[in-house]
């Protein structure tokens, strides 16, 4: 029984099983469903069993230096308290019904089996922390571009910059080239002036230009430039290699 609980793919077939059952759940028709319920309560008494099987075998200090383990006891923990809707009516809005989806998470336990994942991780820090200051640029381009926006176009398009945050929210959907095209045309009917339209698409095209086309485009160059530093370090080492060799061929050949 003991290996039942510790053989992680038993447990992450658990887990995706109770995550289709959290989904059935939130279709109105099956959302009080009495299965589904019981499903859901049962996936939480198994995964309590599975935290006490294993505090009582592997004892709880080396249990919880496992940063696994101690992801899933916090997980599990912060959802015991679902159980009190078998027993008392909630409102769908109660912190309670939010837990049910806390366990969602758990699905990140597939992260374990995806190859050379360490690498992967380390590469992701990397990407993250060299994207920071590029990424603070952009927020305050962002920023600077929905003040001027919002004070020349507020009473124009109050749908799209009626006040500083829809108006950043408006530019930030021109950075993603989403509406690119259609908030210009919004903006300048077909009555307006050919000088007013051509300033504005100007303007616009700026913003796209600027934003969506050099922003984000080096944003993602320097993510997946760090991304990839370990497989260029690693071709680097075996170039260096290759080259030390040949010199040393050369060397013996010479002598």
């Amino acid at each position: 029984m003991n290996r039942l609980f510790l053989n992680e793919r038993a447990i992450l077939l658990a887990v995706i099983l109770n995550s289709l059952v959290i989904f059935a759940l939130y279709f109105p028709s099956q959302r009080d469903d009495p299965w589904l319920l019981g499903l859901d309560y049962f996936f939480i008494l198994f995964f309590l069993m599975e935290v006490v099987v294993k505090l009582a075998v592997l004892k709880p200090r080396p249990y919880f230096s496992n940063p696994w383990n101690r992801f899933d006891f916090f997980i599990i923990v912060g959802s015991l308290p679902v159980l009190f809707l078998a027993f008392f009516d909630v409102p769908d809005t109660t912190i309670l019904i939010l837990l049910r989806l806390f366990r969602l998470v758990r699905l990140v336990r597939f992260l374990r089996f995806i190859p050379n994942v360490e690498q992967v991780m380390q590469g992701l820090g990397r990407a993250l922390k060299s994207s920071v200051l590029v990424l603070a640029a952009l927020f305050f381009l962002n920023l600077l571009l929905a003040m001027v926006t919002c004070h020349f176009y507020a009473d124009t398009a109050p749908r799209y910059f009626g006040d500083p945050l829809v108006s950043f929210y408006s530019i930030f959907q021109m950075f993603t080239l989403e509406g690119w095209n259609e908030i210009p045309d919004a903006i300048t009917p077909n009555s307006a002036s050919p000088w007013r339209v051509g300033m504005t698409r100007l303007y616009f095209g700026s913003v796209v230009l600027l934003g969506g086309i050099f922003g984000i485009g080096l944003a993602n160059a320097i993510f997946v430039d760090e991304m990839t530093m370990d497989n260029n370090r690693e071709l680097e080492r075996k170039v260096d290699a290759l080259t030390e060799e040949i010199r040393a061929l050369r060397r013996g050949l010479n002598a």
